[in-house]
Formats: structure tokens, C-alpha cells, sequence
């Protein structure tokens, strides 16, 4: 079975009828997960009344002391009603684990037969999806271009091993949460624009802004938001002090070279850990982001157990972007291809509930990401719809014959026709390299002059 058609099973999509390189393998998952941390325990709980209770949550922390009721661990991840029961009997409120919470909602979301009435409230057209672009867009561009500025002198820095501006990094984070908040897709479309050749600097905004965008979905608080932003602009910046012969080498590396190239983690968390006033979780994800669920990473070969949320999320929405993104060694990946890798390698590299959860999130098609209609034209995802995986709102960028045209903004759920009436239907994915225009000028042209088809 093809992995397009055992995701959407597995999302619980059907098709309609008018229609890598990877690590395998997966097993179920255990939706109670133990952060070693107490103040990540803290960071990621969220309150609940026991009436809103679901099989599938995890308590980690009641209304009364754990000894006021009859369980042994001071964590109940729910199984059956009787559990429910249990803590109604005892209890008002409970707090519950956010990851828990959040895969419980979502799989309802998903997977319940009366799903379109959980969502009705966020129908979306394509006229209102693009005009909400272009009303974000100038904001989140602003916030963009500030931000990667920022990083190029952060990341200056750190080569020199000077002291680095903690404050203005909180400030262009906050910058980007503000605008992610309004509006998710503006910020998601400017990831899109790539320069090779300063791959370092736009991975580490990337990286921070999928980070809080994946924070926004799993519903976690602007404090968690903004240390995930952090999280992501700052866990490269080791590589600043390997020597650019290695890391920009366009060859395949030695196992020296490579063994030198792993030093990247260790010596992101040494700088950082002694420059600054820079919250320990983040230290973490710099030193962690290349650990692995089954405890084959690097730098330490950590278990599941030691690594946190923030982990967690960072190897995933790190890796995205670097199979999506052109190195100087290879070109990337479609989007839909890299989201197959992740799907493979959940339960060997990567936490399978996040890497599920973020799969939802970006769907098969993520915003941003270039598509070839099954007419030839090109277009790009404007965004997701919820009710209609296989048929995002789109923006056409070229005729039939990969022409530029006027971007025209069509909803594919609405089963629009081209000009010879035949039902337009993407074909497949493409990366970014198999366009021959210029991507970044008909992103930004699109998105400020678009029509609606």
C-alpha cells in the first residue's frame, strides 16, 4: 500500500471518487509519557473539570493530595469509565497532560462520525483564505526578516564566542508568536522562501516558527509558545563553531568528518549553558535534538525516558525542515515525502504521538508546499482543510504549460473545473527544486495580487 493511501486510512480520510529514505517501523503507542523535569510537568498540564474527562488522558496532578484517593501512583492515564468514575467520585478538577489531551481531542476530531459538526465553525472559502493571507502577510514578513536578521548576528556571535542578546531573542520570538497567533499561514508561507546558500541562519527561523505553529495546535500557553520559538532559532548554534570546510563539504562526509559534525549538539548546549540567561530546557534542545525514542542518538544515547517535550518536538519539526530544505550536498524533498519519513521512523527516531500529531497538523498537503494539478498546472497549498484532506484551498501559479499566470485562489473541495470542464485534482507533490521559476518572487507576488476562482 502506498503511503499516501496508508496515511489517509489512517487519518481516517477517503478519497473522493472524482479523483525517502527512511528508518521503518511503528507499534502502538503509550500516551502517558514521563518528563524527568517537575517544571516541564508544570509547563505541560492542562485543567480540566472530571466531568470533561476522556478514555485515553493521562492526570498527572488532582485538586487534593494523591493520598486522598485509593490509586498507587500519582498518575492516572485513563482505560475505562470506571476510571472516570473513580476520580468524579473524589474530585472537581484535575489537571491532565497536555500531549494526552491533545491526541485524545484530535483523534476526535478525526475519527468521529459526526466530525463535520465539531469543525462547521471553521468552514473556509477560498476568497477568505486568501484575503486573510495578504491581512497577515506585511506583519509576518516584518516579523521574518527582523527575526532572521537577528539570528545572522546571533549566530556571528556565537562563531566568536561572545556574548549573545538574550533579550532581542525573546523579543523577535515574541515578534513571531504574535503573528503566528493572528494568522498561522502567513508564517508558514514565508518558510517557504529558501536561499541555499544561507541554509544555517533560515533552518534555525524555520525551525522556530514550525515549533510554535506545532505549540499553537497542541493548544500550549503563549510561555510555552515562545520557549519553543526559542528552542528552535537556538538549537544550531553549535554548528557556528564546526569548521565551514566540513560543514558546508558538497562530498559525502568521512566518519571523522561526520564524528566532528555530531560535536554540533554538544557544543550548541556548552555555549549556551555558559553564555546568557538562557532557560535550561532550551540548553536541552540544543543538546538533544538528535537523540533518538529508542535511544540510538547522539551526542549521549539518552532514553525515551530523559528527553522532554521540547525534545521531542524539536527532532521533529528539525528534521521536516531539513529533508524539505536544498543542502549543499543534496536537493530536498517533497513535503509529502519527508512526512512519510517521520511516519516510518515514529517509534525508532521519534515520539509516535507527536509525530502523528504534527502530521495532522501539516496534513498530506502542508501549507506552503508546491503541488502539480492533475491538468499540469502548478500551485501551491494556501491552506488545510479539515474536512477534506486530499483537497486544500490552493493557489494556481502557472497554466497547463508551467506558464506564469495570475495566481488564482480555488478550493479544491468545491470540485472547481478548469477551462475544458474537467475537475481539478492534484496529481502529486513537488519539491521545491522541481519549479523552474523563480519561487520566492511568485510567493510574495502571489500572495499580495491573488484572484478567487
Amino acid at each position: 500500500m502506498k503511503f499516501l493511501d496508508r496515511i489517509t486510512q489512517w487519518m481516517g480520510i477517503r478519497k473522493s471518487s472524482k479523483s525517502h529514505t527512511g528508518y521503518p517501523d511503528q507499534k502502538s503507542s503509550d500516551s502517558s509519557r514521563i518528563f524527568p523535569d517537575s517544571s516541564l510537568r508544570k509547563l505541560e498540564k492542562k485543567r480540566l473539570k472530571v466531568t470533561d474527562l476522556q478514555i485515553g488522558m493521562t492526570v498527572v496532578e488532582l485538586d487534593r493530595p494523591w493520598t486522598d484517593i485509593p490509586v498507587d501512583f500519582q498518575e492516572i492515564t485513563i482505560n475505562t469509565r470506571s476510571d472516570i468514575a473513580l476520580l468524579q467520585q473524589y474530585c472537581d478538577e484535575v489537571y491532565v497532560d497536555y500531549i494526552s489531551y491533545t491526541s485524545v481531542t484530535s483523534d476526535n476530531l478525526f475519527h468521529n462520525k459526526n466530525a463535520h459538526t465539531l469543525s462547521s465553525n471553521k468552514l473556509i472559502n477560498a476568497q477568505q483564505t486568501s484575503m486573510a493571507l495578504k491581512a497577515e502577510l506585511p506583519r509576518a514578513k516584518k516579523a521574518f526578516d527582523r527575526s532572521l536578521g537577528y539570528i545572522h548576528k546571533l549566530l556571528k556571535d556565537v562563531a566568536q564566542s561572545s556574548e549573545i542578546d538574550v533579550l532581542a531573542a525573546r523579543e523577535v520570538v515574541a515578534d513571531c508568536v504574535d503573528s503566528i497567533l493572528r494568522n498561522d499561514t502567513a508564517m508558514f508561507w514565508l518558510t517557504k522562501i529558501k536561499n541555499q546558500d544561507d541554509y544555517t541562519a533560515e533552518h534555525c527561523l524555520r525551525v522556530g516558527i514550525l515549533a510554535i505553529t506545532f505549540g499553537k495546535y497542541l493548544q500550549l500557553g503563549r510561555v510555552q509558545m515562545e520557549l519553543l520559538g526559542l528552542c528552535g532559532i537556538l538549537h544550531d548554534v553549535g554548528k557556528m563553531q564546526i569548521p565551514n570546510h566540513i560543514l558546508n563539504k558538497t562530498t559525502p562526509l568521512t566518519q571523522e568528518e561526520f564524528n566532528i559534525i555530531k560535536q554540533h549538539t554538544s557544543l550548541g548546549y556548552q555555549y549556551l549553558s555558559s553564555h546568557g540567561d538562557i532557560d535550561p530546557l532550551v540548553q536541552q534542545a540544543a543538546h538533544n535534538h538528535h537523540e533518538h525514542i529508542n535511544g540510538n542518538g547522539y551526542p549521549r544515547q539518552l532514553s525515551e525516558e530523559e528527553l522532554s517535550l521540547y525534545d521531542r518536538l524539536i527532532a521533529i519539526v528539525d528534521s521536516y525542515d531539513a529533508m524539505t530544505s536544498d543542502r549543499c550536498y543534496r536537493l530536498g524533498m517533497p513535503a509529502s515525502q519527508a512526512v512519510s519519513i517521520l511516519y516510518n521512523e515514529q517509534h525508532q527516531h521519534y515520539d509516535s504521538q507527536l509525530v502523528q500529531l504534527f502530521i495532522q497538523m501539516v496534513g498530506i498537503y502542508p501549507v506552503g508546499s508546491l503541488v502539480k494539478m492533475n491538468n499540469g498546472q502548478i500551485a501551491v497549498v494556501l491552506s488545510t482543510n479539515e474536512d477534506h484532506k486530499l483537497e486544500p484551498v490552493v493557489e494556481l501559479l502557472t497554466d497547463p504549460y508551467r506558464r506564469l499566470i495570475q495566481p488564482v485562489a480555488v478550493d479544491l473541495s468545491k470540485h472547481v473545473t478548469d477551462s475544458f470542464g474537467h475537475f481539478l485534482k492534484i496529481k502529486r507533490s513537488l519539491a521545491d527544486h522541481e519549479v523552474d521559476f523563480d519561487l520566492k518572487a511568485v510567493l510574495l507576488r502571489s500572495s499580495s495580487s491573488s484572484q478567487v476562482a
